[in-house]
């Protein structure tokens, strides 16, 4: 053994040493808890700011001689143990997991056994900390697992973008890939991801994505709880029922497939599904295949919604893959432009864009001024930036017909005017400031199908810009075109996760956030919380269809009435800011009256629907935003004890 591998072991000798006395309970006193609760404090705080195995092991036995000293197992500090646990469980490894398991039972079981003649065996904590180690480590684990698939998602996102992302790949391997011709947009993770997205979300049997290439339809990437699924699936367009409906490009729901699951085509056996559902993976007049999936569960409205969505996210992306492929060969004489091109994709705001795509234009073209517009259908024209002189304010609205702006945005290309000092020529028409610029050259893209973007620059020299130039811009607003669409489905995706699936309010947590801010920004604000009555009898008479029924049309009837928001099951809320507490019992029997006028028609006849309403107002009602939604619950409770169908407020 060598002198350092002796060294090593010195080193760790005070610790053994302290373990014996441990182990053998000469530690084991009576000390008051309140002498030695810093030490157990002190460790969890080492172990939450430090991974250092001798602070590790320092902690460890600080919180053990807190523990002995003062009684052992039972000792009012043991409970630290459970933290010092959970603590490692969260920081480190799972041997230093194990080991702190190990070594605190091992220390704890042997001086209670050394002093078995005063105490009996401590097989009551023993166990129960082992048990709370076992479910720590499998929370803990879990826990991982997810944070380890959040992480995974987001490097499939930018696996799809890696040689335009500066984060992940430098500028100098960037280029060398352009000019290698080796860079790809990494298909295979792009289709596994939005399948496995699909399955997850849905918890269905199977989910399967199909793309077309030429006049057949092939499986690309699929997950399953089968193992029944073919390796390698190809239909000819309109041959079988997969095929059948990708021709048709139309969602589909299928809620009983009966003998038509046979005509599924991608199973090898017998499997047993009741349901499929179908969304085209189409962008404009492209069809690019469908987005299978299927379950032995019945689906839903809700299902076919989101899976729609998914495919127009997928079709999106698919478009944008392959039109960086397709420009492939023009940007590798633009370098300079991939070095921002990455950064326009990862814009999550309008403005963050519109900053990103200014900054690319003047470092690539020297103009002396840029413009961006838009232009939509039902709100026509206006400017959202200018930078130079005889500019336009923000939300400047122009003529949409008669400028060189419009045409731009009619041409959607690129549009060169060689000096626009000329008469008769307007960059947004008659009135506007004279141009002290001569060069025009404006670029149109398509944000959607009724919004029109165009980004114009202007140069002081007459025909400033040639064709190349041109060409550059162009590549330019192809990604933009695909970085607000993208900015527009986060918008929309963010609003659609605030809102309840069946009745479009508000959810529970964006209810508690509108909350929050109401309470910051009004003097007094109101809350409602109605419940139906006897709506399970609803549900047990009718059928949960028609109990969804009676949700969406309370939801109808209270969404303006206030911020309304649905609670939770047959519970509605409704926050009203800045309402004096005289007008809380005329705008209750409003709520109630409203709801009580509300009829639901189904074949049967019409249901009739009564609530309870319980009502609170900070701040008279309660001083904190939990205070006033227990005030407004407890009031609630008053009214459906006191026979249903009536008002009651907080503290009358």
């Amino acid at each position: 053994m060598g002198g350092r591998n002796i060294l090593k072991l010195l080193t760790f000798l005070p610790f053994f040493v302290y373990a014996y006395f441990s182990f053998t309970g000469q530690l084991l006193l009576q000390v008051n808890p309140l002498y030695l609760i810093a030490l157990p404090v002190a460790a969890a705080l080492v172990l939450l700011l430090s991974r250092n195995l001798w602070l590790f092991i320092a902690s460890l036995v600080a919180t053990n001689a807190a523990v002995q000293l003062t009684g052992g197992s039972g000792s009012q500090l043991f409970f630290f143990y459970f933290l010092l646990l959970f603590v490692e469980g969260l920081r480190t490894s799972s041997w230093r997991y194990f080991f702190a398991v190990g070594a605190i039972v091992t220390l704890e079981a042997g001086s209670a056994l050394f002093h078995l003649k005063d105490t009996p065996f401590p097989f009551g904590p023993l166990a129960a900390f082992v048990g709370f180690a076992a479910l720590a480590y499998l929370f803990l684990r879990r826990e991982e697992r997810h944070r380890q698939a959040l992480e995974q998602s987001l490097d499939r996102e930018r696996a799809k973008y890696h040689w335009l992302d500066p984060l992940v790949s430098p500028r100098s391997q960037r280029l060398a890939a352009l000019k290698e011709e080796t860079y790809s947009v990494d298909a295979d993770v792009l289709y596994k991801g939005f399948v496995n997205l699909g399955f997850e979300t849905l918890n269905v049997h199977t989910a399967a994505l199909f793309l077309i290439s030429g006049n057949r339809l092939h499986l690309v990437a699929a997950r399953s709880h089968s193992d029944r699924i073919k390796d390698d699936v190809s239909f000819e367009l309109g041959e079988g029922l997969i095929s059948y409906l990708a021709r048709e490009q139309k969602p589909s729901l299928l809620n009983d497939l009966g003998a038509d699951m046979d005509r599924l085509g991608y199973y090898t056996g017998k499997v047993e599904v009741n349901s499929i559902l179908t969304v085209p993976i189409k962008s404009g007049e492209t069809n690019y295949g469908i987005l299978v999936a299927d379950a032995r569960r019945m689906f839903t409205e809700y299902d076919q919604t989101f899976l729609v969505r998914l495919g127009s996210l997928l079709a999106r992306d698919i478009q944008i893959a392959r039109a960086y492929e397709e420009r492939h060969r023009e940007a590798l004489r633009f370098s300079g432009l991939y070095e921002l091109a990455g950064n326009l994709l990862t814009g999550l705001s309008e403005e963050g864009l519109i900053d990103r795509s200014f900054e690319l234009v003047r470092d690539l073209f020297a103009p002396d001024a840029i413009g961006f517009a838009r232009l939509r259908e039902k709100e026509g024209a206006k400017v959202l930036r200018y930078e130079g002189t005889n500019g336009f304010d923000k939300g400047f609205r122009f003529d949409p017909e008669r400028s060189l702006v419009a045409m731009t945005a009619k041409h959607k290309g690129f549009l060169k005017q060689r000096d626009m000092t000329k008469p008769g020529l307007y960059r947004l028409g008659p009135g506007e400031k004279p141009a002290v610029n001569k060069t025009f050259l404006g670029i149109g893209f398509e944000e959607d199908e009724e919004t029109h973007g165009v980004l114009w620059l202007e140069k002081q020299e007459a025909d400033a810009y040639s064709g190349r130039e041109g060409k550059i811009l162009g590549f330019t607003a192809a990604l933009l075109s695909a970085a607000f669409l993208r900015v527009r489905y986060h918008e929309e995706l963010a609003r659609l996760a605030r809102l309840d699936g069946l009745t479009g309010l508000l959810n529970h947590r964006a209810f508690q956030e509108e909350l929050i801010e109401c309470l910051k920004k009004s003097g007094t604000v109101a809350v409602f919380i109605i419940d139906i009555d006897h709506f399970k009898r609803i549900n047990d008479t009718y059928g949960h269809p028609v109990g969804d029924m009676v949700l969406a049309k309370i939801a109808e009837v209270i969404k303006d009435k206030g911020i309304a928001a649905r609670y939770g099951g047959e519970e509605f809320a409704l926050i009203i800011p800045n309402i004096p507490s005289r007008q809380m019992i005329g705008r209750g029997q409003e709520i109630l009256a409203a709801i009580r006028r509300a009829m639901v028609r189904i074949p049967e006849g019409t249901i009739q629907v009564t609530a309870s309403v319980g009502g609170a107002i900070y701040s008279k009602d309660a001083r904190t935003r939990e205070d006033l939604v227990r005030a407004a619950d407890s009031a609630l409770y008053a009214a459906k004890t006191g026979g249903r169908n009536r008002l009651v407020l907080a503290g009358k």
